[in-house]
């Protein structure tokens, strides 16, 4: 049934609630959408120059990344764009990600980074050995883009679970 202005009315409040559940569940596919490109073109593929396209340019991160040891250090736009380039120097990564819940605009990751230490970081020179870790994270969005986020994973832990891969691989390589 629809008023005189042409707009359709709801009788029922479970109709509502439907629609609004809709609409929620399309911006939620909408921003898992730009997250797998984000990690496809620019993390994964190094296309640095599209991180705009995925990235508030008021995003902040609330992640503490002193301990890869990293040159480039920030936890705004311009830090995360340095700092994803300088780890795609150093480790050759390649990410993946899922979505695992959402509380409102955040989404619960999942993450995988598979790489090759190919740089100086955590504290330790290059191997030339593949490693891959897993690790969670929250990611708000805002606009369809992520705007907030922070990576849960433990310094030491993550580096003990790459040393201990690496050092296998190496230890193999020796007989």
């Amino acid at each position: 049934m629809s008023n005189s202005r042409g707009h359709v009315r709801l009788k029922s409040p479970k109709i509502r609630i439907s629609v609004l559940e809709i609409a929620v569940a399309e911006d939620r596919r909408a921003c898992e959408e730009n997250l797998q490109n984000y990690i496809k073109y620019v993390l994964n593929e190094g296309r640095i120059e599209r991180l705009g396209e995925f990235v508030h340019p008021d995003f902040v991160t609330h992640t503490d990344e002193s301990a890869l040891e990293l040159d480039a250090q920030g936890d705004d736009f311009d830090g995360i764009r340095d700092g994803i380039t300088e780890l795609r120097e150093k480790l050759q990564p390649h990410y993946s990600a899922a979505v695992t819940r959402w509380d409102g605009d955040t989404a619960h990751l999942a993450w995988t980074l598979a790489g090759t230490h190919v740089g100086r970081i955590m504290g330790f020179d290059p191997t030339g050995k593949s490693f891959a870790v897993n690790y969670t994270s929250w990611c708000t969005f805002k606009d369809g883009k992520a705007i907030e986020a922070e990576g849960e994973w433990d310094p030491a832990q993550t580096l003990a679970e790459i040393r201990r891969q690496i050092d296998a691989q190496l230890a193999a390589d020796r007989g």
